[in-house]
């Protein structure tokens, strides 16, 4: 599968571009609108928190709101139910409400939810490959170093 990526300089400012080339593309409708598609999608998952929220679920599930909150460092009230919205929206994640006083309220992935936290995990081992800690690397360098021999003497 081929994705042609499309930049319109409406959208996208020049200083976001590495390389500015204008070049003639002869470009079907379908592939366009799968570029949308595609950059829709990775817009709304590439987004402050949305990822970290996915992968906390996916760990365990069902969770509710606070739980989520203590387990995702650093993030607001607000930006945690601003991304749930989002993800529900999306199919991603199913809020269930339970009729109790005070309301219980339980988030879990989706099938198209567990199938983007595997993908995730795909990428985590993707990143733990080949973009390695500082020290881990200066460890692993320095094991690969030719070192000269000792003169005798």
């Amino acid at each position: 599968m081929l994705i042609y990526l499309v930049v319109n300089l409406d959208q996208v400012g020049i200083s976001y571009l590495s390389k500015l080339t204008l070049e003639h593309q002869d470009l079907t409708k379908q592939q366009t609108e799968d570029c949308l598609l595609f950059h829709s999608a990775w817009n709304n998952l590439a987004r402050t928190w949305t990822l970290p929220v996915i992968h906390t679920l996916g760990l365990k599930q069902p969770a509710r709101f606070n739980e989520l909150k203590r387990r995702i460092n650093g993030i607001s009230a607000t930006s945690l139910a601003d991304r749930l919205t989002e993800l529900e929206k999306r199919k991603i994640i199913e809020r269930k409400v339970y009729p109790e006083t005070p309301p219980k309220v339980e988030y879990a992935l989706t099938r198209k939810g567990l199938e983007l936290h595997e993908l995730l995990g795909q990428l985590g081992e993707w990143v733990k490959r080949w973009d390695k800690p500082p020290r881990a690397m200066a460890i692993e360098s320095s094991r690969e170093k030719v070192h000269p021999l000792q003169r005798a003497k």
